[in-house]
């Protein structure tokens, strides 16, 4: 049921993708037209995405009854809410990303890919800014800040329903909270592993110089290049052999290791 949910999450991202793109990116492209082929099937003609929320939730709702299925009532209802809480914390992760990743939209690494993940957390951005008056880039922080807090307050909320169902009762009020808390920012410091990954993946993609115009390509560029750029005019290369690939991923999977060790996994469901 894990390659359920995961195959799920994965064409949840294509429709959010879709949910973005004009009609001219769509049809011409390189990203729009993949999007375009993986969706098609299930859109309605000149349907611009506005529906895709609509297979979201869907999708949300038919994996996590599937993998929930149970001989008793209590445990398709634990099954349930963890289902549904990881998909919030998935939607949390995305959502961060594409704020981080869209804040580049004004750099020389803006544009392709880029102006969809500038859109998708284009929402967030002005929520935040309700709040916080914040005309510059730094507008991101507070906008995951908010975010964080979104899922925080749905996952608490769902975990008391489920104590109320279950025991009939609210318990330990402060267990509840610490759940939601401890599991998501877990899930945030989880990002700096994907990177080290990312990082990885540019590297084995150096040995074979592949095509700059690819949309993953550009992509994996996209996510390492803030931090390699940086790394490479404190380590400069020797010779032709480029050490900052290997010396920021040494570094940033010691930070993941200490952030983790810092902040125990609350286990409450």
């Amino acid at each position: 049921m894990f390659l359920l949910i995961s195959i799920a999450k994965v064409f949840i991202v294509i429709l959010l993708l879709r949910s973005v793109a004009t009609r001219q990116e769509l049809s011409f492209n390189p990203v729009g037209r993949m999007l375009a082929m993986a969706t098609d099937p299930i859109m309605p003609k000149n349907s611009k995405g506005n529906i895709a929320p609509l297979y979201i939730i869907l999708l949300v709702l038919i994996t996590s009854l599937l993998a929930s299925i149970s001989m008793s009532f209590t445990e398709f209802l634990r099954l349930f809410i963890v289902n549904i809480v990881s998909y919030f914390e998935f939607f949390m992760l995305f959502f961060i990303v594409a704020m981080l990743f869209g804040s580049f939209g004004n750099t020389p690494m803006g544009g392709g890919i880029v102006s969809y993940f500038f859109r998708l957390g284009l929402p967030w951005v002005r929520l935040a800014r309700i709040f916080f008056p914040i005309n510059s880039g730094k507008i991101v922080i507070p906008a995951i800040i908010i975010l964080f807090f979104i899922y925080t307050s749905i996952t608490f909320l769902l975990l008391v329903i489920y104590k109320v169902i279950v025991y009939k009762e609210i318990v330990n009020i402060f267990g509840i909270l610490l759940y939601p808390l401890t599991h998501g920012i877990q899930a945030i410091f989880s990002l700096i592993l994907y990177l080290v990954f990312a990082i990885v993946a540019r590297a084995l993609m150096s040995w074979v110089s592949p095509d700059p115009r690819n949309p993953i390509v550009q992509l994996i560029y996209l996510i390492t290049e803030p931090v390699l750029e940086p790394a490479r005019r404190i380590i400069p290369p020797i010779g032709i052999i480029d050490f900052s690939a290997l010396i920021v991923t040494m570094v940033l999977y010691f930070i993941y290791t200490v952030l983790s060790s810092i902040v125990p996994i609350i286990n409450f469901i």
